[in-house]
């Protein structure tokens, strides 16, 4: 009996024991099939990352690339990114997107040689088709709807069993001299799975027989929208010819589970859920930035017509719509997601009453919380007119129109320019007007701030941080700053000043961008110029060789990594074999070398020598949209009645830098927010219009 019992007890822990496994080995093949979903714009965190990304897509999945280079302090950046994310969605998998933010990914913007913020490259193929900076969004659409109608055209694969169809039917003779190795080398040459060499391939033969061509299909594509960057190849059995093994079976291969042990089995399961965990942890810091924290304007859930609209997110609209909300308005804030000024504050904000040790963004996201918090609904977008001329106002933007029976207008004012030769032609090569959005793109390099404001004091003190040296020019004997900056800037060992001084001119060289990322030097008729290279140091040589992937182990002498320099650009200006990227020019751009100077009392001209040149000598107000409207000052300064935030418009009310061309400051910024809230509550409560 009681080895009966013992025999009895054995075969039921063997029976649970295979239970077990058959249960283990179901959810491991569960967990084999699964696929997280990518990530609609993937952040890019490494050079070698960017690099297989771009050779995965080039040579796996055929779909176009586009980076946008950005950082958290740029404005414009901040204010494209949930455009770029709709975009994102409108070509999802028919494009890739992703991002690179420069702080802390400087291996790739440096080799890319990002020179201001933000800036897109797109790509097809692995080829550079365009690159372009600025929030230019009818760009983006036009090149990625290009790029995308390519990519589709040429997506496309010979078969082998379609290609000796074709010889077989179109050219008899040929197709007895060759047999199916040679039939699948022409594949195989033409590209293994498909893609632009096949449609090569196939627009040679057309040429080749009149019109005749082999039948084709799209190229098959890897499971998982685009499949794994930096993965195993996809099979290419498809083009390959029938196998003489009749031995062999075909059956797909799979794992042999049931013969697995359970500890085997608990490992494997183990070590899969730690794969599986530690890749949706990367795809959630991916993602971690599309979905905005704040409530966003829905049409169809407002009523026919807003109480209040704000127009600007600065601290002036978003004081407004605290106010507003707190008195049970519901008002909409319609502006792009940029803050106003005091976003791109690189330097911590002192003198703000209350706030310390903290910066122009971190501020901004605490009023958009608290305007959130009280009810105020976020409308991500440009205000392109307004309409006042008939009750209630109509507020047009890139999406949509909004009725309102009042608006504040809190559009805050953009950074002035120069209008000096070579200042268009050097924006996006040197010449800037954000020192916090693209300073530490010429970090350890020479750099100049025109002005003399408080403006350009910050701005010096963020560059000295990260720059090698820093030249201010400004047109007077002093500064115009508030004293404790100005002592600060006179006090810096990093910080020159060039008194009594104006720019005439911004001058630098012209560059053409080769195939493998190196940059040479062209004269005006577009001829590549010798470089004298005894000037430059070993590291700057090397820097050069590591942007485009070419190796040096081995060599230290510099006459050798100049030589090796020379032949990898030799060798990127010969003409490329296959028509990948028809129609696409090289890249050129223009680079920042000097600023020429000119001084007030002497008239003695000179040039500083530098990487970088940094513009900040005042704003003008963003009043165009209600010009003819709204009366306004010589300077487009919105006029208000005395002591109120009233305009000549009954209804409309300014507040912050679009009404402020004396004090401009975000303290006085918001406190006028303040007042245009409560004035237009008070006004809307006299015309019968009460609080939704």
């Amino acid at each position: 009996p009681a080895s009966k019992q013992a025999q009895e007890e054995a075969q039921q822990g063997s029976m649970a024991k295979g239970s077990m496994a058959m249960c283990m080995a179901v959810l491991l093949l569960a967990m084999a099939g699964y696929a997280t979903a990518r990530p609609l714009v993937r952040l890019v965190k490494t050079d070698d990352e960017f690099k297989k990304l771009l050779k995965h897509h080039a040579e796996v999945t055929g779909l176009p690339v586009i980076v946008d280079f950005y950082s958290d302090g740029c404005g414009p950046c901040r204010q494209i990114a949930p455009i770029y994310k709709q975009m994102a969605e409108q070509y999802k998998d028919k494009a890739v997107f992703a991002k690179v933010d420069i702080n802390a990914n400087h291996q790739t913007a440096s080799a890319q040689q990002i020179r201001s913020m933000p800036t897109f490259q797109l790509y097809l193929f692995g080829k550079k088709r365009d690159q372009f900076s600025g929030a230019d969004t009818n760009r983006i659409q036009n090149m990625m709807g290009t790029l995308v109608r390519e990519s589709e055209m040429k997506n496309i694969e010979v078969t082998f069993d379609g290609l000796k169809a074709f010889y077989t039917e179109h050219a008899p003779e040929k197709m007895m001299e060759m047999d199916d190795k040679k039939l699948q080398d022409i594949l195989d040459k033409a590209g293994k799975g498909g893609g632009p060499g096949h449609y090569a391939l196939v627009k040679a033969l057309k040429t080749k027989y009149k019109g005749k061509s082999p039948k084709t299909q799209k190229r098959a594509m890897p499971e998982g929208k685009g499949g794994k960057e930096g993965g195993k190849e996809e099979s290419t059995k498809k083009s390959a010819p029938p196998s003489n093994n009749k031995s062999k079976s075909t059956a797909p291969d799979k794992p042999n589970l049931h013969l697995a042990k359970v500890e085997d089995l608990e490992k494997e399961l183990a070590k899969r859920k730690e794969e599986e965990e530690k890749k949706r942890q990367e795809e959630a810091e991916d993602d971690e930035e599309e979905e905005s924290p704040f409530p966003m304007y829905f049409k169809p859930n407002r009523t026919d017509t807003e109480s209040i609209v704000i127009i600007g997110s600065g601290p002036a609209g978003l004081a407004a719509a605290i106010y507003a909300a707190r008195a049970g308005l519901k008002p909409v804030i319609a502006a792009p997601p940029m803050g106003g000024q005091l976003q791109g504050k690189g330097v911590g904000v002192e003198n703000y009453p209350g706030i310390n040790e903290s910066t122009g963004p971190n501020i901004v996201h605490g009023m958009q919380l608290q305007a959130a918090r009280f009810g105020a609904v976020f409308h991500q977008d440009l205000v392109l007119s307004v309409d006042t001329t008939s009750r209630p106002f109509t507020i047009r933007t890139n999406e949509t129109e909004i009725k309102t029976h009042a608006i504040v207008v809190a559009t805050g004012a953009d950074s002035r320019w120069l209008g000096v030769k070579g200042e268009w032609e050097m924006r996006g090569g040197g010449v800037s007007s954000c020192a916090t959005c693209d300073g530490y793109l010429f970090a350890d390099q020479d750099v100049v701030v025109i002005g003399g404001g408080d403006t350009a004091m910050e701005d010096a003190l963020v560059l000295a941080r990260t720059s090698k040296s820093v030249t201010i020019i400004h047109r007077r004997d002093k500064f115009r700053a508030s004293k404790v900056l100005a002592e600060r800037v006179l006090a810096h060992k990093n910080i020159q000043v060039v008194w009594d001084s104006e720019v005439q001119a911004f001058e630098g060289k012209r560059q053409r961008v080769l195939s493998n990322g190196m940059a040479v030097e062209i004269d005006a008729d577009g001829k590549i110029m010798e470089e004298d290279m005894s000037k430059l140091r070993v590291k700057e040589v090397q820097r050069r060789l590591d942007a485009a992937g070419v190796s040096y182990a081995g060599i230290k002498d510099k006459d050798e990594l100049v030589v090796t320099y020379k032949k990898a650009v030799a060798d990127a200006l010969k003409p490329a074999d296959d028509d990948d990227a028809v129609g696409a020019d090289p890249e050129e751009r223009n680079m920042l070398t000097r600023v020429k100077v000119t001084n007030s009392k002497t008239q003695v001209e000179s040039f500083v020598s530098c990487a970088a040149a940094f513009i900040a000598i005042g704003h003008d107000p963003n009043t165009k949209f209600v010009k003819d409207q709204i009366d306004m000052d010589n300077n487009g300064y919105i006029t208000v009645q005395a002591g109120t935030t009233r305009t000549s418009i009954e209804g409309v009310f300014a507040a912050g830098d679009a009404a402020d061309h004396v004090y401009r400051q975000a303290i006085t910024s918001a406190g006028s927010g303040a007042m245009a809230a409560l004035d237009a509550e008070r006004w809307l409560s006299e015309q019968g219009h009460c609080s939704n």
